[in-house]
């Protein structure tokens, strides 16, 4: 089981560091290492580590403070260790994106490096035994695939891909610019629209020609005036190679042909990213999500129904407002066309789930289609399924989708943007078919969400099928051409934990398949790209003359009168007191549960505020789901506790837009506190709804709230975990009017500054035409990485998920 290992040598492109550990605090590092030996338990995980270590140094009468300090340093951020036999393994992260696997023993004078394969083989023998971790088995390497792929080396690049990515290329053209200019210009002839040339056709055979018309062209449009239309240039531009797309007036068209002119000429990333980024590439958008009950109203709260309905919804019309800006801009008559693609529910429970094609409101040509999940037979399932097991039925869903979204857009999409585990798995196989660009959008990851979930796979399987979504996951973020994440966490974490896509780069599932290289987060295919609020819905409190008196009034009755109303519990002995508004679906990890018992905990926040959380359900009987069944009953189990009938009002509620833009309005008139105690978090966008409406909020530490939120200047961040902390936070914004009108104006600022769906639809629009550029490129023999997940695929997810359809 020991196999031999070299002594450890500094390798910058891992660790970044002189040295781990001087050699004359090792014993200090081997004496922790011992204490933790003591005792039955074998494995531990960050936190952990970081408390155990504490209190050995305390402890420890040998160690001063240099080696206390060094070996502070050495486990800072420490992932993981095993004691196996006389020797411990540790998973070092020594910086963001980067992690060094060592063992240590105690009659060894230096650290050894141990390669991830034999690591992995460690961790199965932890569940599995010796004897059977020692068997070959499947492993999975995706790395050799992406050695020709930009990698960032800071970790404060890691999410900005695109700048990297066109750094990379500028690079490449300062080498060698005549190739660059050879390849941007097959580039541009391979670009059509419907079918039909834009930008360039083949009058243009030679970069020599092209750069010869070029000028000709431009000094053509000297002679008109800037405000006159392509119309009236549009035959002589043709004449010479150049078709529609450079711009609807003379003055648009010779500002973009000069900067052509000079991505030809220069290297420079910033030039080259704005003009690959303003072309007029996109008209039809595919967009994915089959989980959870999709629709414009009535669903929110729904099991697996929550904020990413909240992101599509404006995302497409985001998307299209920008659509329809960018071909009127560039002088292309042309309308675009975007499709939800989510699945049909028979048994809609009164939503428009089991209505086969839906116009998005205040759109023009923006459509949620419905194809239903069908068993074995063929037969359509007429009911709801949980997000956990919806997998088998998702590869029957995508083939029957690809010909309604082909026969919707008259044609294959322009882009595809998948939306979750499941949907991008969908988004894969029909870009796949297809040969379409696809945007992956993270929204989370479950992997970091389930603590061991992936050692403790099998024992977890029946109820969260965990093989198949982790196998889904690995398949379709390396499949995809480029991955949006809403916050830098779900990328690169912070410098003691790991992000969502750092933590499938190396793991394992005992009995399934090691990863030795999985999700590399250091790839330049990451982008953050976050959502934001409708500002139609979510305006700040004091304007009034945008509020509707009877809806505030209803709402205020509801949710803050003095009797409970149908779907309630509680009643408010003091109605008038500021409120503190939770609002998420029932779910172990948004942890409302423990925001009531941090409010039940402090006593002198229950003598200033009363508790408001609106949730999915308040009745366990109700739910079919077990984890959200244990959640109600500690809700009410600690309102017993701690004796809080008549200051907390606990509503089920499925909230349109207008009622919940106001019932954060309602909270900020009453100077109350949102707060978000999730125990992670992916993005977080009830925070900015809140922040919009100008209501302060205490958010969770875990996640994307803590970059959403300036701490101590458009609110404040803290440890959920820390149950006095965050309960100090909520009463110090209520008892300070001063700090709560900060926060309330920061917060806005914040909003209207960071996020806004503008700066959204472009960015993605800007991302989608370079990551085209970069694979139209085929500079990471792509043939052979769809091969390998092909393989993948058909080996390992297809065998699983028919295996559970069979059981059915």
């Amino acid at each position: 089981m020991h196999q031999s290992t070299k002594p450890i040598q500094h390798n910058p492109r891992e660790d970044n560091s002189n040295r781990i550990i001087q050699t004359e605090h090792l014993p200090t590092a081997k004496r922790f290492c011992a204490s933790l030996g003591v005792g039955e338990k074998s494995f531990f995980l960050a936190d952990e580590i970081q408390q155990r270590l504490e209190v050995f140094l305390e402890a420890d009468a040998d160690t001063d403070i240099l080696a206390a300090k060094a070996v502070r340093r050495m486990f800072h951020g420490c992932q993981e260790i095993i004691v196996d036999s006389d020797y411990t393994y540790a998973l070092l992260r020594p910086k963001i994106g980067v992690k060094s696997i060592v063992r240590l023993h105690p009659e060894m004078e230096t650290l050894e490096r141990v390669d991830r394969r034999q690591y992995l083989e460690v961790k199965d023998a932890y569940i599995q035994g010796y004897e059977v971790a020692a068997k070959s088995g499947l492993e999975l390497d995706f790395q050799p695939f992406f050695q020709n792929f930009p990698k960032v080396n800071e970790p404060t690049e890691m999410g900005e891909g695109i700048s990297f990515l066109n750094r990379h290329l500028s690079g490449q053209m300062y080498q060698n610019p005549i190739v660059f200019r050879r390849v941007l210009l097959k580039f541009l002839q391979s670009c059509k629209l419907d079918g039909a040339d834009i930008l360039v056709n083949d009058h243009l055979s030679s970069t020599e020609l092209l750069l010869e018309e070029l000028d000709y062209v431009r000094s053509i449009l000297t002679e008109h005036s800037n405000d006159q239309s392509y119309s009236e240039v549009s035959h002589e531009m043709r004449v010479h190679g150049f078709e529609p797309g450079w711009g609807a007036t003379v003055g648009d068209i010779a500002d973009n042909l000069s900067l052509l002119a000079r991505v030809m000429d220069s290297s420079d990333p910033a030039r080259f990213e704005s003009f690959l980024g303003r072309l007029p590439l996109v008209k039809t958008v595919l967009m994915v999500s089959p989980h959870g009950w999709f629709a414009q109203d009535g669903v929110m709260g729904k099991p697996d129904t929550g904020g990413q309905v909240t992101y599509i919804l404006d995302q497409a019309r985001s998307l299209e407002r920008q659509l329809v800006r960018r071909f009127k801009e560039s002088g292309i008559e042309a309308a675009p066309r975007i499709i939800i693609l989510t699945r049909l529910i028979p048994d809609s429970e009164n939503t428009t789930c089991n209505v086969a094609r839906e116009k998005l409101h205040g759109t023009e040509d923006c459509w949620i289609v419905r194809v239903p999940f069908r068993d074995l037979n063929g037969e359509i399932i007429p009911h709801w399924i949980s997000r956990f097991q919806l997998w088998p039925y998702l590869e029957s869903f995508a083939e029957e989708s690809k010909a309604t979204v082909i026969t919707e857009l008259m044609g294959k999409p322009d882009l595809i943007i998948g939306h979750y585990s499941d949907g991008n798995l969908v988004a894969y196989r029909i870009a796949d078919d297809l040969g379409v660009t696809h945007c992956a959008a993270v929204h989370a990851l479950e992997k970091t969400k389930y603590i061991l979930s992936d050692l403790y796979w099998a024992d977890m399987e029946k109820d969260y099928r965990f093989s198949l979504q982790f196998t889904a996951d690995l398949i379709a973020y390396n499949a995809a051409d480029f991955i949006i994440s809403s916050s830098y966490r779900e990328i690169g974490g912070t410098d003691t934990e790991m992000g969502m896509f750092e933590s499938y780069e190396t793991f394992s599932m005992p009995g399934l398949y090691r990863v030795v290289s999985g999700m590399d987060p250091r790839l330049a295919r990451h982008n953050i790209v976050p959502p934001s609020a409708s500002e139609e819905f979510f305006f700040p409190y004091k304007k009034t003359e945008k509020r509707v008196d009877a809806v505030t009034r209803r709402l205020e009755e509801r949710f803050l009168g003095p009797h409970s109303p149908e779907e309630a519990v509680g009643s408010l002995k003091n109605p008038n007191l500021p409120p503190i508004l939770a609002m998420a679906r029932i779910d172990k990890i948004k942890n409302l549960s423990g925001l009531v018992e941090i409010f039940g905990k402090k006593s002198s926040l229950r003598k200033s505020a009363n508790l408001l959380i609106v949730s999915s359900l308040t009745d366990a009987r109700q739910s079919e789901d077990q984890e959200e069944i244990d959640e109600i009953n500690r809700m009410y189990e600690l309102i017993d506790r701690y004796r809080l009938d008549g200051q907390v009002r606990w509503c089920a509620a499925r909230l349109n837009k207008v009622e919940t833009g106001e019932i954060y309005r309602i909270v900020a008139d009453r100077k109350g506190v949102f707060a978000q105690p999730a125990l992670m978090e992916t993005f977080g966008l009830t925070v900015v709804e809140a922040m919009a409406c100008g209501l302060p909020v205490a958010v969770t530490c875990f996640g994307g709230p803590s970059e959403i939120v300036v701490s101590g200047e458009s609110g404040e961040v803290w440890n959920p975990n820390n149950h006095a902390a965050f309960a100090e936070s909520i009463e110090r914004i209520i008892q300070d009017r001063e700090l709560w009108d900060k926060y309330s104006i920061g917060g806005v600022k914040r909003i209207r500054e960071a996020f806004n769906w503008s700066t959204h639809a472009k960015k993605i629009l800007r991302l989608a035409n370079v990551y085209s550029y970069w694979d139209y490129l085929d500079t990471m023999n792509r043939p052979a990485l769809d091969q390998y997940i092909h393989t993948i695929y058909h080996t390992v997810y297809r065998p699983r998920a028919n295996a559970i359809l069979e059981e059915i």
